[in-house]
């Protein structure tokens, strides 16, 4: 497990790698970000009521292991984080590819990640992105980096509103509470993008 927070400083994000949760306390404006493709710490008796009865609705989901990474992110966060106070924690989930990331904050937040893989991403560009994004694309050194860095922010701005796909192509991706990067896991490149208010 991989797990580091981010910080606006000088207005940017930076990035913090922990090595645990140990005397770590998430002050306002940051995120925490815990990412990994294990559900070891993945238990039926440690899941949230509203995982329960996704798992209860669904019962094929026990067998995903893209829900038990996350749900295993979730619970190390739950009984690991200790400096919880009373005010409230945001999260957000995203997997792709059986890796997870789980991002959590004082103020809402979304995340998505997503597998580095060629394809043929016209018809995503064509769904939903502006005329800017497509020329951004089209202009790039690296077209498949730059589509996926617009394509997880949409994503994550849409999580961070509460917003169904529907909404992809209303979703910018310009905003000073965002934040890209991409990351190893297991031989294989993903990037993800955060949003927050």
């Amino acid at each position: 497990m991989k797990i580091w927070y981010l910080k606006f400083v000088l207005d940017k994000f930076e990035r913090f790698d922990l090595l645990n949760l140990d005397n770590f306390e998430l002050k306002d404006g940051e995120i925490l970000l815990l990412f990994s493709d294990k559900f070891d710490n993945y238990s039926y008796d440690d899941l949230s009521l509203s995982d329960k009865i996704k798992l209860r609705n669904s019962p094929n989901l026990a067998q995903n292991s893209k829900f038990k990474i996350s749900r295993s992110l979730k619970i190390y966060f739950e009984k690991n984080y200790k400096n919880i106070k009373n005010i409230p924690l945001y999260i957000s989930l995203s997997h792709s590819d059986n890796c997870a990331i789980l991002a959590i904050s004082t103020t809402r937040v979304g995340v998505d990640l997503e597998f580095i893989k060629d394809r043929n991403f016209s018809a995503h560009i064509d769904f939903c992105f502006s005329k800017e994004q497509r020329l951004r694309v089209a202009n790039s050194k690296n077209q498949l980096i730059e589509f996926y860095k617009i394509w997880t922010l949409k994503e994550a701005r849409v999580k961070l509103l509460n917003l169904g796909f529907y909404a992809l192509d209303m979703a910018s991706d310009e905003s000073l509470g965002a934040f890209e990067e991409i990351i190893k896991c297991s031989d294989k490149s993903f990037i993800y993008s955060v949003a927050i208010f």
